[in-house]
């Protein structure tokens, strides 16, 4: 009887644990507002969310198009892969509407690549034009 309380103790104690864990996971998850030229190496892995203009379109021919966007003096790559411009498609965006000089709002992941930072946009919600 004795050991059964204990396993029970053990095992709320656990869940408790857990669910704290769960719970500082999702506010780190939580996108931090940042200006592109606050956005640094520390921040790999981070979530934030950006402003700019798009200075910069590259289309691949498997459909895949990397954009450079910049505010000012700063400036940092958004790669939106194929699998996802379909996904923009079905938003209402088409590679059409990513034009030099257009006002871009991108959320998603800060990521390292040869040496260049950059935000990778996990769903198409987390990147929108602005008029």
């Amino acid at each position: 009887m004795e050991i059964k309380n204990h396993l029970v103790i053990v095992c709320l104690i656990c869940s408790l644990a857990g669910l704290a864990l769960i719970y500082i996971a999702d506010i780190n998850l939580q996108p931090v507002q940042v200006k592109i030229g606050e956005i640094n190496f520390e921040m790999i892995g981070k979530k934030v969310t950006t402003t700019g203009y798009i200075i910069y379109k590259r289309t691949h021919p498997e459909g895949h198009i990397f954009l450079t966007v910049g505010y000012g003096k700063d400036k940092i790559e958004v790669p939106l892969f194929n699998g996802f411009v379909s996904g923009l498609k079905e938003n209402g965006l088409s590679e059409g509407d990513f034009q030099k000089g257009r006002k871009i709002v991108v959320e998603g992941l800060v990521d390292e690549y040869k040496g260049q930072l950059q935000i990778v946009p996990r769903r198409p919600e987390d990147v929108k034009l602005v008029d």
